[in-house]
């Protein structure tokens, strides 16, 4: 019987492993998969910024950063956490840029742009947190990346501009002010970027075209009229040239150019100080709508702040509403019995009303608490002024002249008072002292020129320059003022030139019965009997 091979163990078919050994080799993959998953989350959670040390202005903030932190990082539990990640990210950057936690927001916007690749705001933001820590290097990088996320959003292309202005590469800025432009025909801002461009080529021309029709497209636009001054300058032009700076000095602030994206920011401020500083900027920029937002919320998150009362209370007054305004005013004194600024505050309004005795206390009461206010001595001896106490309206501005010696209003209410109290010499002087500082403030001009030609002191009667002054009084929107036109007249007449006193004094009584004014209309009737009566004996 032959003998039968033992059969080895390869070739009895498949090897097969225990079912233990399967199982143990699966746990190691999915375990070593849980363990790098779980290194990399941490290392996700270790770029967060750490929120335990920080000093929170409100208890809102710090709730809601919190729970903006919280939700980030639930995100990480999900099964595909990336792009939320980066969104989450994103918004907590968001909310740490707009309550100025600059270097917290900055690790925020790296992990959203990490993540959410495709949103062109976090480079955006990213690029304003830079600029504000004056980490300048990597902003027209940022810039440049939004740009090419977002083409069409304008802001960015204008700050990728400014950028490179800045930086002096001028081919690279025309390039993106011409892109604005294209985007936004007539943008003020752009040309203006392009004529500054033209300016350091020295082409005059050019600059003048651009910033021309910057001011065709916002007539109001003041660093289009302070530039294109200087192009006038350049080219001899200089009635021209004071023409622009007095339209610059009539325009309103300059504002910057609109940013939806960054105004976004503001919606996510809990910030008191912050809020307060926003609002202030509103009102700057006569944005009463959005003033009144910021301080409202600043109120809401902080009711017992009396600055935030004196705030509202100053906005209220500026837009005329002054019942809210005293409210507002009287709170901050609740809250803070040692507020100058709103006894002064209430002060003022107090004596637009006509109390004078009250505005008096409140004026008192400020200094009480802050006695070099020069702005109180000045409000204080307006007041004594409309009381008739002119001894006493003399000190207060006295007073504040003492402080603040270039203080022109006071120095112009001295000179009433004087006046006042029949001491017209002293009164000349402080009027010449007032236009020796600022010659075409039309309000001193006519009451120097008024006391020049009406004076009881021969002594101090010039009608010649009772004329020259009362003319600056009348330029622009002066030779529609009644009251002006009279003191011209006046000033005509004391020169001996009596046909241009009788026409002046008809212009003056014409504008004053139009107005309604029948007490100057009856002084303006007697004064042009005089004048005409002169002019016929002169004939």
């Amino acid at each position: 019987m032959k003998s039968v091979p033992k059969k080895s163990k390869f070739q009895t078919g498949r090897f097969r492993l225990p079912l233990v050994l399967v199982a143990l080799a699966i746990l190691i993959i999915v375990g070593t998969l849980w363990v790098m998953d779980r290194a990399r989350r941490d290392t996700l959670l270790d770029r967060l910024p750490k929120i335990n040390n920080l000093s929170f202005n409100t208890e809102t903030l710090k709730n809601k950063v919190a729970r903006a932190d919280d939700a980030l990082r639930r995100t990480l539990d999900g099964g595909n956490p990336e792009r939320a990640f980066g969104r989450k990210a994103g918004q907590l950057g968001k909310l740490y840029q707009a309550n100025h936690f600059y270097d917290q927001a900055v690790p925020c916007y790296q992990l959203a742009m990490e993540f959410d690749k495709e949103n062109p705001r976090w480079a955006y933001y990213l690029a304003f947190v830079k600029q504000e820590k004056g980490e300048n290097e990597s902003v027209q990088d940022l810039l440049e990346t939004t740009i090419a996320l977002a083409p069409r959003y304008a802001p960015a292309i204008l700050k990728f501009a400014d950028s490179h202005f800045k930086t002096g590469k001028t081919n690279e800025a025309r390039i993106y002010y011409k892109r604005r432009l294209d985007l936004l025909p007539g943008d003020p801002y752009a040309l203006l970027g392009l004529a500054r461009i033209s300016l350091d080529a020295s082409e005059w021309e050019t600059a003048q075209a651009y910033l021309e029709e910057a001011i065709k497209t916002n007539p109001g636009f003041g660093p289009a009229h302070r530039l294109i001054a200087s192009v006038h300058d350049h080219f001899g032009r200089q009635d021209e040239m004071k023409q622009s700076l007095d339209r610059a000095a009539q325009s309103t602030r300059f504002r910057p150019a609109p940013d939806p994206w960054i105004d976004d920011l503001n919606d996510l401020c809990y910030d008191v100080e912050q809020l307060m500083v926003l609002g202030s900027k509103a009102i700057i920029e006569l944005d009463i709508e959005k003033a009144s937002g910021f301080l409202g919320r600043a109120k809401d998150l902080d009711p017992e702040n009396p600055q935030v009362h004196l705030a509202l209370g100053r906005l209220c007054f500026m837009v005329g509403q002054r019942k809210e305004a005293l409210e507002f005013f009287k709170k901050a004194i609740d809250l803070d019995p040692r507020s100058d600024e709103a006894y002064f505050q209430l002060g003022v309004i107090l004596r637009r009303e006509g109390k004078l005795e009250e505005a008096k206390k409140m004026f008192l009461r400020a200094l009480d608490f802050h006695p070099d206010n020069p702005n109180v001595h000045n409000n204080l001896g307006v007041t004594l002024l409309e009381k008739q106490e002119f001894w006493e309206a003399a000190r207060a501005l006295n007073k504040a002249l003492e402080i603040y010696p270039e203080h022109i209003n006071a120095r112009y209410n001295l000179g009433l008072a004087l006046w006042s109290l029949g001491k017209t010499k002293p009164a000349v002087q402080e009027y010449r002292k007032i236009l020796s500082v600022k010659p075409n403030w039309a309000t001193a001009a006519n009451s120097l020129a008024w006391i020049l030609a009406t004076d009881k002191n021969n002594e101090i009667r010039n009608g010649i320059e009772a004329i020259r002054w009362a003319r600056i009084a009348c330029k622009g929107k002066g030779s529609k003022n009644p009251e002006y036109l009279d003191t011209l007249g006046a000033a005509y007449a004391e020169a001996g030139r009596f046909q241009e006193a009788v026409r002046t004094a008809r212009e003056s009584l014409t504008l004053a019965r139009s107005a309604g004014d029948e007490d100057l209309v009856e002084e303006v009737e007697k004064r042009l009997q005089l004048y005409e009566a002169e002019k016929a004996f002169t004939e």
